[in-house]
Parts: C-alpha cells; sequence; structure tokens
C-alpha cells in the first residue's frame, strides 16, 4: 500500500520523532510518547485541501482535546491520522479512496502552536501508543502493512465486545456480526471478550 502525501504543499515545520523535552513551546504536547513527536507537521495556512494518504475506512471523526478536530482512516492494521483540521467533510464508516478531500487544515486543539495538518502513522499490531506510531515514508509502499491483524483482547480500562470493537476498527458497529462469525468465539456478541483473547481483525 502506498503512502500519498495528504496534502499539496510538502513544506514540514515538525518532523517525526522531534525531542520536545527541552522545548518549551512543545514540551507538554507529547508525554504519551517520551516527549517526541509522533507524527509529521505540514505549515499549510488554515482552510488548506487535506487528501486520504490511503484508501481505507473511517474509524475516527471527533474533536479531541490535544489534536482537535482528527479525522482516522484504517487501512489493515495501518492507521492514519490527520489532526488540529478546521473542518472535516468525512464521517464513520465512510469507505475512502487516496486522494478523496476529507478535510480542510486548521489551528483546533490545545496540543498546537499555529494552523498545520498533523500527520501520524500509527501499527495497530502493537499495544502501547509510543509502540505504534512510526516515521512516514511518503510516495513509498508502507514496509510493514498488513491486510489483516490480531488484536489481543485487553480489558483493563474498557470492557471489549464485538459491538465495540466493531466501533474501534470500522467506526460503526455495523461490521459486529462478521467479527463474531470470523472469530468463532462462543458466546454473544454483546457479551465481554475474554482477557487476553486473540481476535482477528479483518479489513474493511
Amino acid at each position: 500500500m502506498k503512502l500519498n502525501f495528504p496534502c499539496s504543499k510538502h513544506d514540514i515545520a515538525l518532523e517525526f520523532g522531534y525531542d520536545a523535552t527541552l522545548d518549551p513551546k512543545y514540551s507538554t504536547f507529547y508525554t504519551l510518547f517520551d516527549n517526541k513527536h509522533p507524527g509529521v507537521d505540514f505549515d499549510l495556512p488554515e482552510g488548506t485541501d487535506i487528501f486520504a494518504a490511503f484508501e481505507g475506512i473511517v474509524v475516527r471523526s471527533e474533536n479531541h482535546k490535544g489534536m482537535g478536530n482528527t479525522i482516522g482512516i484504517r487501512n489493515g492494521n495501518i492507521l492514519a491520522l490527520y489532526a488540529h483540521l478546521s473542518e472535516t467533510l468525512v464521517k464513520l464508516g465512510d469507505i475512502i479512496s487516496a486522494g478523496d478531500l476529507i478535510g480542510k487544515s486548521g489551528n483546533t486543539g490545545e496540543a498546537t502552536t499555529k494552523p498545520h495538518l498533523h500527520f501520524e502513522l500509527r501499527d495497530l499490531r502493537f499495544k502501547r501508543l509510543n509502540e505504534m506510531v512510526f516515521k512516514p515514508e511518503f510516495e513509498q509502499e508502507i514496509s510493514n502493512y498488513s491486510p489483516e491483524f490480531i488484536y489481543k483482547v485487553n480489558n483493563l480500562n474498557t470492557s471489549k465486545n464485538f459491538e465495540k470493537l466493531s466501533i474501534m476498527y470500522f467506526g460503526t458497529n455495523s461490521y459486529s456480526s462478521k467479527l463474531h462469525k470470523l472469530n468463532n468465539i462462543d458466546i454473544l456478541v454483546t457479551d465481554e471478550i475474554p482477557q487476553e483473547t486473540e481476535v482477528l481483525i479483518p479489513n474493511y
């Protein structure tokens, strides 16, 4: 799966992995990522068109405290986040093609100092956030891409059933029966899945 640029202007304001530990401007932004910048920031005026960097399904469309208006698009084990948007033009469960217009750049959320696009990639096979993020290599194939992956159930923070996993990975609960049938676990769709159960997550 090829990773395209999410915008027509490619000026980067902040690189992936920038260490913000001693930078007073960013020092409180990336604490969940060991103070390293978890994505790439594109220096864009507010209202710039933002495009899908690859095809996928919309699994997040929300107003996040730090990232502001944020869209998440998943394809297989790869999740792309588009953050600080002024407008979102897609909804949960939408199937998106590479290059589709999905939003407009902005300056929303608390973890921002000026209008820009924060673009972030996560490999959903990993458990911890700071293990999930990896450096985007634009105009190249994503080397760690897999069309399906295994999720090991963790009920410690929130109880997981097939409806919740459907919302997590497909943006809607309409895939819950498909997930349940595929994994052939002898519980109801709405029952809690036992801790540490390995669940196969297919593509959309």
